[in-house]
């Protein structure tokens, strides 16, 4: 009886897939996404939720210059990262803006091929939320 009500927790707390989402904007008819430059390489800021992109967004200050959140799935981010910034050399995951500027985006950073590794590795699982 325990087991079965864990199992069906478990999967009430599972979706199949997982949303991502990258700070975008449209210019001249291609969509460029933000990267950040910090101890001299290029990292691309990705979240797990849309309201933390949207906050990064608001205390960022980068709202007003076009940029905003846009959903994406983990293929979209390994093509991102692969193509058309493939110049950066990690991802920071859901990092405040502050992080940018200071030293603790090392907390929340990871390199471009394990996290790619990672992200199409959990994409073909379940995910728990």
């Amino acid at each position: 009886m325990i087991e079965e009500i864990s199992t069906a927790r478990v999967v009430q707390g599972i979706r199949r897939r997982p949303r991502w989402w990258l700070i975008a904007k449209n210019g001249s008819g291609r969509v460029k996404f933000l990267t950040t430059n910090r101890d001299g390489g290029e990292i691309l800021p990705v979240f797990g939720h849309e309201e933390e992109a949207e906050m990064f967004l608001h205390l960022g200050g980068y709202g007003d210059d076009g940029w905003r959140a846009r959903e994406s799935s983990a293929g979209e981010i390994v093509s991102v990262l692969y193509g058309p910034c493939s110049g950066a050399e990690g991802v920071a995951l859901d990092p405040l803006p502050e992080m940018m500027a200071d030293e603790t985006l090392a907390l929340v950073r990871l390199g471009r091929k394990r996290f790619s590794g990672w992200l199409l590795s959990t994409g073909r699982n379940l995910i728990k939320l």
